[in-house]
This record gives C-alpha cells, structure tokens and sequence, in this order.
C-alpha cells in the first residue's frame, strides 16, 4: 500500500503541516530514491525520502505506510532515521544566512512597528539622527567624476535564463548519458527529470533551476549526503561536484549569483556503470546549459 510523500513526510513529522510538506515538494526539497518528488509521489515501504529543511537534509527509510498526524512514538515505527548528524560549527558558519530584514514582516515584528510609529519616539529619534549627520559631515566637496550609485546586493533571478529543461533536448540527454528508454515525466519551469522505467526505480537523470536560493547551503548538504565533494569550475563559472559510488550518484551544481543550477544523474543499480561516467556526463550537460543560457 502507498500513499503521497507530502502526507507522509508531515505524518512522522518532518515537516509542521501538510501545506509546508507540499510547499517542500513543488520547491524541489523533497526526494523520493534520489529524484526531486512531487506532492502526490506515492512512497512504499523500502524507499528512501530525502527532505532539506533550514539548511539540513533529513534521510528516512519507509518501514511502513501512514497518512495521518499520529504521536511521536507512532511516527517513530513508520521509518528509520538515516539522516547524517548535524553538521559541525564551521560548515553552518560558511552558510550563507538569510537577511533578517528581508522578506514579509512577521507578526511580532508588526506590532513592534506600529507602537514605534505610535510614540513620539521616533520624532526624537529622527531630530537626533539629522543632528549627528548635519554635525558630522565633511566639509570637503565631493568629487564630482565619483559615481553616487551604491551596489545592489545580488537579486533573485538575476542570473542568467537557461530555458527549458536546461537547453538541453531529450535526444541529448540519452546520448550524454547513455541511459536507453528515456522518457521526459516532469517539465515545468524550475524541474525537468528524465526516467528509464516511469517509476524511478532505474536510471534517472533530472536538472534543477534554484533563483534566490545560496548554491554554499546546497553544497553543504552534497557534503553530508555524498561521499566526495568537490569544488568545480565550467567556462568560468564556479560550482561544485558531489558522488557516491554505490548508490550510483553524481550531483554538478554551478552558481551564478543569488541562482544556480543542478544536474542529477543516477545510474542504474542493477547494470552498474564507473562513477566517472556518470559525472563526466553531469559536467557535459552542466557545460551544454551555461553555454545555451541567454
């Protein structure tokens, strides 16, 4: 018996609510086997589930079905945790942090807002402020061939376009990476996955398109998950590549800005092939993308 992988990663409680399980899903951090799952992916006992949270990845093996919000203890006989332990103080402290005054205000921080703009501090606040500045200026005229425009931090999307799929085409992918019977079942505008079978159980190769997401908290997870990691640098372009050996894996990332972009390729366990094969088809295709975008 099956059932959804967001039901399911929000009943042993991965995730808070079910919305945020399938919020999880459709942003492409949720893995069902090594490919990125949709909400209504169906999960049977023996699969492996991949969710990454708040910068850690959580790996549960499925022992048993279940759909509903249940304790804890409950929760605890429908899988087995093997997620890697959490990670030391300096890889969480290369990891790049979100701007706390960026995005929607959160409650607390609106009410703290609206009794600042209630009291008659502010008014002082602001004399005060105008008062150090005017005292503290530079009598020295500004040089005028000085250009007054300050740089704007990287913004979402300011990476380049990569198109569909990456630029890659189906015919492309199957001759790169040599996997026979592909066929295209996920193509949207962030997600494209390639299967061999149509139930992920084969050989899969998928390509992911993050905008506004640090590509340093991405290779901080492929650390943790794979058992190499390395930096990687394609026509300028600085990324990293992360493999397993046994589970048949290799992950190409290359950022570029506040995006970047993934290639995902995993062999078939029962033919097994070298590991450099499948990486040196990772790079080809990460390579194929950068030099299409536009």
């Amino acid at each position: 018996m099956s059932t959804r992988v967001d039901a399911y990663i929000w009943a042993i409680r991965l995730t808070k609510t079910r919305s945020a399980a399938g919020a999880a899903c459709r942003g492409g951090h949720v893995r069902v086997n090594g490919v990125t799952a949709k909400p209504a992916q169906p999960v049977v006992p023996g699969d492996e589930i991949r969710v990454r949270l708040a910068g850690r990845e959580r790996i549960v093996e499925v022992t048993k079905t279940i759909n509903k919000r249940v304790s804890a203890p409950m929760a605890a006989e429908c899988f087995i945790d093997r997620s890697p332990p959490p990670p030391p103080k300096e890889i969480l402290a290369s990891q790049p942090r979100r701007d706390r005054g960026a995005g929607r205000p959160t409650k607390r921080e609106r009410r703290q807002l609206d009794r600042l703009r209630d009291s008659s501090f502010l008014v002082a606040f602001l004399a005060v402020v105008v008062l150090l500045v005017g005292g503290c200026s530079d009598d020295e005229p500004a040089d005028p061939n000085r250009p007054n425009t300050p740089e704007a931090p990287a913004q979402a999307g300011s990476g380049p376009f990569f198109g569909k799929c990456g630029g890659v085409t189906l015919e492309e992918v199957t001759r790169i990476t040599g996997f026979g019977g592909l066929t295209e079942t996920v193509n949207n505008t962030s997600v494209c996955e390639w299967d061999t079978t149509g139930s992920r159980t084969g050989a899969v190769a998928s390509f992911n398109w993050y905008r506004g997401s640090p590509i340093g908290r991405e290779e901080a997870n492929v650390k943790l998950s794979r058992d190499v990691t390395n930096k990687l640098e394609i026509d300028g372009h600085q990324g990293f590549i992360g493999y397993t050996q046994s589970g048949q894996i290799c992950e190409v990332g290359m950022g570029f800005g506040a995006d970047f972009f993934e290639w995902s390729i995993r062999g078939d366990a029962v033919q097994a092939r070298p590991i450099e094969q499948i990486c040196d088809a990772a790079r080809e295709l990460a390579k194929l993308s950068i030099e299409r975008a536009s």
